[in-house]
């Protein structure tokens, strides 16, 4: 899909910043989709699905961000075929949580987790439409279990043959799995996980039914809410654009922010269902997270999981993120630079060849090469890491690439670059005002202060005396940071790991 480059251009002078390509525009699948409230939703959009995928298809549809099946994703993992009772006899010491139910935290090993259903508290917007179903189990082998039984786990590993292609992906899977367990007439609420990398949920056993839907808009900090479990139903903002299933040996690949729901239908589950999460890092979303970036930058993705400081070096093509700025002067000479740096031919055009060459040969872009994975401490070989080093380079070529390539032609022209580093500074001077202010006991009055000063300029095409963004700034009666969900991150997060 190519993209007009006017859909960046405000009413008024100048790059508009805030501007987001719609979700029923940017995703194919969606072309005609009209939102509709929970109790509305008939299943019109269909979820691409794949057998014997490509490197080419999954590099294109992980870039755009768009949501996938792959059939044959683990048809040959050593866990198909597992159920919950397999986990509970082979790991019995595992420690996993229980969700929704007030469970809290049980073993693996007490039979009584799989075979007794915990009712959960039903909502009207979920898939089952208010009936209560049963909570899910989610044990976090990759940062919750002793080493030892983290490795046991891992010799029942098989990484996706479509991840095989780099090590980086093939070892990210490796060491990032956590397993998902459901009875028959279980689920998961409609939420939005806190992982800034790609996901994949791959089912061994049972026929999960998923829900989902694109992060909704949030044009201000003062339009956050709980992401997580639930939350978007009390927002009455869950208006789902997908539904489908994922049966053993297939699995459903999804962006950061992409909300989901989950239901094991017991007409067709009659047995403890299992499945596993992983993440995987190459190649990046890129045209997905730059789009819809003004929603991100309001959203937990940054207020509580730092999405930006991992953002950055793809929006900058900078190892360390420049001091943001709004002035048009300096962000054209950071543009100038950039192409003296790597347009190697001067024809005002940059291509994914020069950018490969920058991350590759280029002193000033070595950087490019660069890892910092969690399992990285475990690769000794010096062969192994070399070769990560030139993955790493050869994809953040693509995915720089595909973050200021706004109109899709295969290079970056410098009218593209200002837009996009544009859009960059302005939204990160714009958080980093927000986090100061975070931090004052005048936080919320300083936050509309700030709103207040960027919707005027950027969300008022008729002018600010008639503008529906300042009115809602203006009308919102939060006093306190506890009641602005945007604030909270550091909190949640604390009592998250309390609870772990």
């Amino acid at each position: 899909m190519r993209c007009s480059l006017a859909l960046f251009s405000p009413a008024v002078a100048g790059v508009n910043p805030f501007a987001e390509i719609p979700p029923e525009e940017f995703f194919e699948p969606l072309k005609g989709f009209k939102p509709a409230p929970a109790s509305e939703f008939k299943p019109k959009a269909q979820i691409p699905r794949f057998t014997n995928i490509t490197n080419d298809q999954f590099v294109k549809l992980v870039r755009r961000g768009q949501p996938f099946v792959v059939d044959d994703c683990v048809k040959d993992h050593p866990m198909m075929g597992f159920v919950c009772k397999d986990f509970s006899e082979k790991w019995p010491t595992g420690q996993m949580k229980a969700e929704y139910s007030g469970g809290g935290r049980t073993t693996l090993g007490d039979p009584a987790w799989y075979s007794t259903a915990r009712p959960a508290k039903g909502w009207a917007d979920h898939m089952t439409a208010g009936r209560r179903i049963s909570g899910p189990y989610v044990w976090h082998v990759k940062d919750e279990e002793p080493l030892p039984i983290k490795r046991s786990v891992q010799e029942y590993w098989k990484t996706p043959y479509f991840l095989n292609g780099t090590h980086m992906n093939r070892l990210e899977a490796w060491d990032s799995f956590e397993m998902w367990f459901s009875l028959p007439d279980g689920g998961a609420m409609a939420h939005s996980d806190s992982y800034n990398e790609m996901t994949i949920s791959a089912q061994f056993t049972g026929t999960k039914k998923w829900r989902l839907m694109m992060f909704p808009e949030l044009r201000t900090i003062f339009d956050s809410f709980e992401s997580f479990d639930t939350g978007v139903y009390k927002e009455k903002k869950w208006a789902p654009e997908y539904e489908f299933d994922v049966g053993p040996g297939q699995c459903f690949v999804f962006p950061p922010g992409y909300m989901h729901e989950t239901w094991s239908n017991p007409e067709i589950n009659d047995v403890c269902a299992t499945a596993t999460t992983f993440q995987f890092n190459a190649p990046f979303p890129a045209q997905y997270i730059r789009n819809f970036l003004p929603r991100f930058s309001n959203s937990h993705l940054v207020s509580a999981e730092n999405a930006m400081e991992i953002y950055s070096s793809y929006a900058t093509i900078a190892k360390a993120q420049p001091k943001p700025t709004s002035d048009k002067g300096e962000i054209q000479k950071r543009v100038d630079s950039k192409f003296v740096d790597i347009d190697a031919n001067k024809d005002s055009q940059i291509t994914e060849a020069e950018l490969r060459a920058f991350f590759l040969t280029n002193p000033k872009g070595k950087w490019g090469q660069a890892y910092e994975f969690a399992w990285g401490r475990y690769i000794k070989d010096p062969q192994v890491k070399k070769e990560m080093a030139q993955e790493r380079g050869e994809y953040r070529a693509g995915d720089t690439l595909a973050w200021h390539d706004l109109n899709e032609d295969g290079h970056i022209s410098r009218e593209e670059l200002l837009q996009t580093f544009t859009q960059w500074n302005v939204l990160v001077e714009r958080h980093r005002k927000l986090m100061k202010a975070k931090a004052s006991k005048k936080a919320v009055a300083q936050a509309k202060t700030i709103e207040e000063k960027y919707a005027k300029e950027y969300m008022c095409p008729t002018g600010p005396a008639q503008c529906p963004v300042v009115d809602r700034i203006r009308a919102k009666k939060a006093k306190s940071r506890q009641s602005v969900v945007w604030f909270q991150g550091d909190e949640d997060e604390e009592k998250e790991r309390k609870e772990l």
